[in-house]
């Protein structure tokens, strides 16, 4: 999952990439000067998301949440699309960047637009609220971006105007048809925003002069009592006569999917192509497992074992080799130092060894919803050297039963949580986000596209496996839970990069069962026993990521799409490369390739040939 950002009252994924600073026109063209406008006029109405982009000017405020505010955001919103419809029936054509920026912003308003129109979060979801109150506070304390003062100063004003804040939710919330799905995940949410308020801001804030931490002291009892209110609110009234419908329906998803994706792709066209590459993946799962099954097990699979058995019989053999729940984190970030030096020794993709990344678990606040993310700096704080990205690794819940962790841990086991580290990390999202902050488009720093981020980080996998990534070598003596088998297989390089290669496929089936889950659940009605039917059965998956997974389908709609689309865009423009380097005479550069395609943002993959020259 790429980091997250709120582009008004939905979730939007952000980030960008770019080696070399894009020459600029000399004048501003109509086109830039309106992204800006438009950028500076949103900053302004929501003052949370502005904190997130790293505008903060208005770090101290909230969203105003009030039928006067929506209203007025309603109205900003069509005149926005009005105002890019003007620029675009000038006479002067807009450059390929601005075209690029003014698209962006569609797609963006769109999707706002579908929400003051259909979705109404503000109306029905309790965890549209338990987001913003977590991004409005832990976007202030987790990272140096300005002093302890400045940023003890903006939480006074956060905290002095969460009561009110609250006040709006709740009577929002009360007045329309709360989603089950959303209030469940928001009650576990708002429990972890008591911690954040009680320890982790005076914590983080600890250097802050005497005189804040005491008014952040002062209001904090205040803006405790108003979660703990919104909390049981939730819990105890709304979550019990929670009717809304929180499937979308095959128009409302069709409408969705279009400006998450940035595209006219047909949303019934993408299922079948989903469930189709579903069959074929798995046939590829079988070869690595057949080859995989004499080192294992030391004798030849039967002739009358399936397919799925030999798949099934070598991932549990393999899956033994995993973590234990306290070491979790520890093991991701073990993972980092390696998956740097094989970029590098690969010459895959430039690296800047001057980016930080930090492992922490998942903050409380921003649990409930995905396993792992990855958490970049502001993009406009680019400037401010040394702030860290966060690779997010979120700890099992404490009330798992032993037999649902271990479940966890087997299907996070060693092989699977190499992937999993080179698609949040290196050099998946954390590559693709620092390269993102020096894009020279304000907008594209700003804003991005999905199908582009999430597709990168699955495109990273592949790109590691074809490179032959083997991982970590064993060290000690066998532990004594692994087989003969197994041992023989974390030995052997030739082995382990086979094993990782399985674990790839497997990830990857798992993103081709996201765009499945998508469709099929919001649009076909499909049910948990369903769902978790197909993650299990037919994907390999183990029980509690299953389970998991169905409450962020539930929650979401058009992102578990981003992943399968943006990929098969990327393996598309890489063979449109070399095809274009081998009619030139050329040799194809991969890590050449690679610095050049993420040097103009997050766009629509569609329009990366435009922007590189290419038409």
């Amino acid at each position: 999952m790429g980091n997250i950002w709120r582009f008004g009252r939905r979730h939007f994924i952000g980030g960008a990439l770019l080696l070399v600073m894009a020459e600029q026109p000399l004048l501003a063209s109509p086109a830039s000067k309106l992204g800006e406008q438009l950028l500076d006029e949103y900053f302004r109405r929501d003052p949370v998301f502005a904190t997130s982009a790293g505008d903060h000017r208005f770090d101290g405020l909230w969203p105003n949440c009030s039928p006067t505010g929506l209203e007025s955001e309603n109205q900003w919103i069509l005149g926005a699309l009005k105002r890019i419809d003007r620029v675009l029936m000038l006479r002067i054509r807009p450059l390929p960047d601005d075209q690029v920026d003014l698209d962006l912003l569609r797609a963006s308003l769109e999707l706002l637009r579908y929400e003051h129109e259909v979705g109404r979060s503000w109306f029905n979801s309790p965890l549209f609220y338990s987001g913003i109150i977590g991004s409005g506070l832990d976007d202030l304390v987790s990272r140096d971006f300005a002093s302890a003062q400045t940023r003890a100063a903006s939480v006074v004003g956060r905290l002095e105007g969460l009561p009110r804040f609250i006040d709006q939710a709740i009577a929002n919330l009360r007045q329309g048809e709360v989603l089950q799905p959303q209030a469940k995940v928001a009650v576990g949410q708002l429990t972890g925003l008591l911690e954040l308020i009680n320890k982790e801001i005076p914590d983080q804030l600890a250097a802050a002069p005497a005189s804040l931490k005491k008014r952040i002291a002062s209001a904090s009892p205040a803006a405790i009592a108003a979660v703990t209110k919104f909390r049981d609110i939730t819990r105890d009234e709304l979550l019990p006569k929670a009717t809304g419908e929180w499937r979308l329906g095959k128009e409302k998803f069709a409408r969705v999917l279009k400006y998450t994706l940035q595209s006219s792709q047909d949303a019934d066209a993408l299922y079948e192509m989903a469930k189709q590459e579903h069959e074929a993946v798995r046939i590829r799962m079988a070869q690595l497992a057949k080859e995989l099954y004499l080192p294992l097990f030391g004798t030849e699979f039967l002739s009358t074992d399936t397919d799925d058995q030999i798949i099934r019989k070598v991932l549990e053999a393999l899956a033994l080799d995993h973590v234990q729940a306290d070491q979790f984190r520890t093991a991701c970030e073990e993972n980092l130092k390696r998956l740097g030096a094989f970029v590098r020794s690969q010459n895959l993709l430039p690296l800047d060894s001057k980016e930080v990344l930090k492992v922490i678990w998942t903050p409380p606040s921003k649990q409930g919803v995905a396993i792992a993310g990855l958490s970049a700096p502001a993009p406009l704080d680019a400037a401010k050297p040394g702030l860290p990205s966060f690779y997010l690794v979120q700890p099992l819940p404490n009330e798992w039963t032993p037999q649902r962790k271990e479940s966890f841990l087997r299907e996070y086991n060693n092989f699977l949580l190499e992937i999993l580290s080179i698609h949040e990390a290196i050099p998946g999202h954390f590559v693709q986000g620092y390269y993102a902050k020096r894009v020279g488009s304000k907008v594209r720093r700003v804003l991005g596209n999905g199908a582009f981020i999430e597709g990168w980080g699955v495109y990273a996998e592949r790109m590691m496996v074809e490179a032959g990534y083997a991982g970590a070598e064993p060290v000690g003596e066998k532990p004594k839970e692994f087989s003969d088998g197994l041992w023989k297989v974390k030995q052997d390089p030739s082995l382990r990069a086979k094993a990782i290669a399985l674990h790839g496929q497997k990830f990857y089936l798992r993103t081709v069962t996201n765009a499945i889950l998508d469709h099929a659940i919001h649009v076909d009605g499909m049910d948990e026993t369903a769902a978790v039917s197909l993650m299990v059965d037919k994907s390999f998956q183990q029980e509690g990521e299953a389970h998991a997974k169905w409450t962020r389908a539930q929650v979401s709609a058009g992102q578990l799409s981003t992943y399968f689309v943006g990929l098969q865009d990327w393996l598309r423009l890489r063979e449109q490369a070399k095809a274009r380097a081998k009619a030139k005479g050329q040799v194809f550069n991969l890590s050449a390739y690679h610095a050049a395609v993420l040097s103009h943002g997050s766009p629509s993959i569609s329009q990366l040939p435009k922007l590189l020259g290419w038409s």
